[in-house]
């Protein structure tokens, strides 16, 4: 199992509506937990990070899946028909200004450490 970290930039004022998708659409939802079986998430993390007032930096979104493929798994979120998909995929412009339909997904992030403690 690999865990997949990525970071994009919430678009200005599109915090609430970072909540209110996951609120609607969020794990332990039914379709939600359908299309992650299928794209082989089996945990999913999402964080809020402000960026510090007065910066001009956006708020940022991280996400950590644990998946078996990562490639994949982008590629189910941008290429799948299943309406979870979709409506992600909606979301994802309409906060992030991310068009996952655009192509294949894109590169995979470059992991530069995995510590951990030895066991």
């Amino acid at each position: 199992m690999v865990n997949y970290c990525l970071v994009v930039p919430l678009l200005p004022g599109k915090i609430e509506l970072s909540r209110k998708f996951v609120k609607e659409n969020g794990g332990h939802n039914l379709e939600h937990d359908e299309f992650y079986r299928i794209a082989g998430v089996t945990r999913e993390q999402v964080w809020i990070q402000r960026s510090p007032p007065d910066s001009g930096a956006p708020d940022l979104q991280i996400v950590s899946l644990e998946t078996i493929d990562p490639e994949s798994t982008l590629r189910e979120f941008s290429t799948s028909s299943h309406p979870w998909a979709i409506r992600f995929r909606k979301f994802a412009l309409e906060a992030f200004g991310i068009d996952f339909t655009a192509g294949l997904p894109p590169p995979l992030n470059e992991l530069l450490v995995n510590w951990h403690v030895n066991e």
